[in-house]
């Protein structure tokens, strides 16, 4: 499910998760801010999809049912290492964090979050992006 559509040469955004409101808000918040959005809201179609070759982030939801957002991530990074990833729950518990701490991440949103706070995260994930392409 893509939300957005993709222009060339701007800064892109894959987000994944299930809850269909909130891929659209959160589309909605991040093509506000002037960078694509590209959702899906099952990590199967993420995995069937071309990624960008460059300024990307992942925004991944941790708790999903065909795959936690972790795994997806760890599956994604095998063929693009250094990827920047945020990852975002609803569930703040042990469980959650200890499974968090496989990956590095450039931030951990817990639901709800704000505006300001996504956007942030967003754009450290991007500038990370450029840099680790750059270097390539």
């Amino acid at each position: 499910m893509k939300a957005i559509t993709r222009n060339k040469g701007r800064r892109t955004v894959l987000v994944v998760d299930d809850d269909a409101r909130l891929l659209r808000s959160l589309a909605v918040t991040i093509h506000s801010a002037g960078v694509n959005a590209l959702t899906f809201d099952r990590p199967a179609h993420l995995l069937a999809s071309e990624l960008p070759k460059r300024d990307v982030c992942l925004l991944l939801d941790v708790h999903m049912p065909e795959m936690n957002g972790v795994q997806l991530y760890e599956r994604l990074a095998v063929a693009r290492p250094g990827l920047p990833v945020i990852m975002m729950t609803g569930s703040d518990d042990a469980k959650t964090r200890h499974l968090l701490q496989r990956i590095s991440t450039v931030s951990v949103l817990t639901k709800p979050f704000n505006e300001a706070v996504l956007l942030d995260a967003i754009f450290r994930a991007l500038a990370l992006s450029r840099r680790f392409s750059e270097k390539r």
